[in-house]
């Protein structure tokens, strides 16, 4: 059977296929604390960590475009007892979850995406040679 043409349509006409698919910010901070957690669950696995540990306590930041979060008040590093540190990372997750970090993480993404424009604007301008 040969395909019908007619059975094409515009993409903004199927409900689910509206979203381009990008993640967010949150997104992005959410499963890199996820990955964080693999890290720590796993000294030996390869990865940049958001944390060292001592001998009873280890410090943390969350980042997002390479940039840690303001965690407490002013704070970009906290500290927290060794057994603790997937809780606390949990907690952290459960409140970017629920928003509670999005205007640090709107003003992240816009100097992200200013970065990245300016990126594109040099390599386009760059002289080719």
């Amino acid at each position: 059977m040969a395909f019908n043409p007619t059975a094409l349509k515009s993409v903004s006409a199927v409900a689910d296929l509206t979203t381009t698919g990008k993640r967010t910010a949150r997104d992005v901070v959410l499963e890199a604390i996820k990955m964080q957690l693999a890290l720590f669950a796993e000294p030996k696995k390869e990865g940049r960590r958001w944390f060292r540990s001592g001998a009873n306590d280890t410090a943390f930041s969350i980042r997002y475009a390479n940039t840690a979060l303001k965690l407490r008040g002013d704070e970009t590093q906290l500290a927290v007892e060794t057994k603790s540190f997937p809780d606390a990372l949990n907690y952290f997750a459960d409140e970017i979850s629920k928003g509670k970090f999005d205007a640090q993480l709107i003003e992240l993404e816009a100097a992200r995406a200013k970065r990245t424009d300016k990126m594109r604007e040099t390599r386009k301008n760059k002289p080719k040679g």
